[in-house]
């Protein structure tokens, strides 16, 4: 499969909202929530790429891990657990599926990931962008064929959480590991979900709240989250060539956690790639679906649920 006419220039996004070191991080931050992004790519006063800040680095930079247990934060921290938190109207995916005719609905959807169920509603796994890109280096390489979704699924048991699982260890669980969606399981059921970015919202406005109120122990907790965003920014600038194909391009995806790659020439940043586009760019390079294939039967966990009467509804 000859992937080397789309380059890295044909896919790119240019049009970016972008965030500074000196900007503080509460502003950064309150930034990825509004604009629903996973990452800002950080921008000097000279004009030059240095890094990147995420959802992922807001949280660690939080700090929660090291607030008092007897803390106001941590009791309200405490009082948050998932079943507050979590979605019940995500995309799920049938474990029947054909994997292409998956890719195509997390596009469609506009969603990074899915948990993949079977009919009964128990949780396989899940499949992600990042699932996406093995699948397509896998047909770059070795012209691979249509195939069930569960053998790209990705099982972890980190990624599981109950109802009752309270946010500073959703926290805790998105701090330790770069998922940006945990699953909420009763039993072996899956009932929600419950993403990074559900998780930083309800932590930043417990911190927002307690700011507003008088007291040394506020203005000591909330010292580290005012600091810029220099301090916590992944430092990385490299970033991809204009005249890069998708393969490579895949294959860089595939070695980093984040979502978005920067397209960067002398320091300066020229564009961004996110997965989702790249798998726009290839979608037409996959199998089209035979009469045979069962059509795309999107999901969510609403009506997964509706199967189980014992289910948050």
């Amino acid at each position: 499969m000859d992937t080397t006419t789309i380059t890295a220039e044909e896919i790119m996004t240019t049009r970016l909202a972008v965030t500074s070191p000196e900007t503080h991080m509460s502003k950064a931050t309150e930034e990825l929530i509004k604009r629903r992004v996973s990452g800002l790519p950080v921008v000097d006063a000279t004009g030059n790429f240095v890094g990147r800040f995420s959802e992922r680095t807001a949280i660690v930079a939080l700090n929660l891990g090291s607030v008092d247990e007897d803390s106001e934060v941590a009791r309200r921290l405490r009082k948050i657990c998932a079943a507050d938190l979590m979605s019940r109207r995500s995309l799920v995916l049938n474990s029947k599926q054909d994997v292409f005719q998956s890719i195509k609905l997390l596009l469609k959807k506009k969603v990074s990931g899915a948990s993949v169920v079977d009919a009964d509603g128990t949780l396989r796994g899940v499949f992600s962008e990042k699932s996406a890109m093995r699948v397509f280096i896998g047909l770059c390489w070795e012209q691979l064929p249509s195939s069930g979704i569960t053998a790209w699924v990705v099982r972890a048991e980190e990624r599981q959480i109950t109802e009752d699982t309270r946010l500073d260890e959703i926290l805790d669980r998105f701090h330790d590991t770069h998922y940006r969606r945990l699953m909420v399981l009763r039993g072996d059921k899956l009932v929600g979900e419950v993403t990074r970015r559900d998780a930083l919202q309800a932590a930043l406005k417990i911190r927002r709240e307690l700011a507003t109120t008088a007291g040394p122990e506020t203005a000591e907790l909330s010292t580290d989250f005012r600091t810029k965003v220099e301090s916590w920014m992944y430092r990385d600038n490299s970033g991809v060539r204009r005249t890069d194909d998708v393969l490579a391009i895949a294959q860089r995806f595939q070695r980093s956690p984040g979502r978005q790659i920067p397209v960067v020439h002398e320091n300066r940043l020229e564009g961004q790639i996110s997965r989702s586009d790249l798998l726009r760019a290839v979608q037409r390079c996959f199998p089209e679906e035979t009469k045979a294939s069962p059509g795309m039967q999107p999901l969510y966990l609403s009506s997964v649920n509706k199967r189980d009467a014992g289910a948050v509804m």
